[in-house]
């Protein structure tokens, strides 16, 4: 091969490595950008699994107060709700000594 040929590949090797190098630097910041969008996605996912949580002890204990301020068949209904916490309280508490 002639020097010029060579020149030439080499050239084109040089535009192919600068290409692949800007095109890794674009999906490295692409990449930290998702990484970044995920923590933030995941933040506010925990948050709203919390949100959620509060939600339901707090329709829980709207439905309790209902039923204790009702009649007797919803006092009924208090007192197995009331039974059914206990029994739940029980199991966690057992889970934790074990």
């Amino acid at each position: 091969m002639k020097t010029g040929e060579l020149l030439s590949k080499l050239e084109g090797l040089r535009r192919q490595a600068d290409f692949a190098e800007n095109r890794l630097e674009r999906v490295l910041a692409e990449n930290a950008d998702l990484q970044s969008k995920n923590k933030r996605l995941e933040t506010s996912l925990r948050t709203q699994k919390n949100e959620l949580e509060a939600l339901k002890e707090e329709f829980r204990t709207l439905q309790l107060q209902r039923a204790l301020t009702g009649n007797d068949q919803t006092r009924h209904q208090a007192k197995l709700k009331m039974n059914q916490f206990i029994r739940e309280i029980d199991l966690c508490l057992a889970q934790l000594q074990e």
